[in-house]
């Protein structure tokens, strides 16, 4: 009898720590699991590195928020940037300019980072002059 409850308690016991285990591995898990946000905003500065890298901050509309928000994300040598289709660098964009987009962020440490996947800018056409 004695040791089939001391069998229980080891059994409770055991399946305590491996729930709570668990429970801790997919809290942090999910806290660096990288998120997919697809933005629409203005540019409001850009940073141009040496090498094309750089960082580009947007101001966005957040729904969630019900206000404006900026965001900052950094340019890497796989951001992908089109203006009116064709391919461009980050020089190529201008401040106050609207995009669109896709940014990766990601959570780790208590620190947020985002890095600019897609870039996206349809500038208008310029008009032609009448001769």
């Amino acid at each position: 009898m004695m040791n089939t409850l001391l069998n229980t308690r080891q059994r409770m016991g055991l399946i305590f720590v491996l729930t709570f285990a668990v429970f801790l591995g997919g809290c942090k898990k999910s806290e660096e699991s990288p998120r997919l946000q697809s933005l629409k905003g203005k540019v409001e500065k850009i940073q141009v590195n040496p090498d094309g890298t750089g960082k580009i901050t947007i101001i966005y509309f957040s729904q969630k928020q019900d206000q404006d928000i900026t965001g900052t994300g950094l340019v890497t040598k796989e951001t992908e940037i089109l203006i009116n289709g064709a391919v461009a660098s980050l020089s190529d964009i201008r401040e106050g300019e609207r995009v669109s987009g896709e940014v990766r962020i990601v959570k780790k440490g208590g620190k947020r980072t985002q890095v600019a996947l897609k870039i996206y800018i349809d500038r208008p056409k310029p008009v032609g002059s009448a001769g």
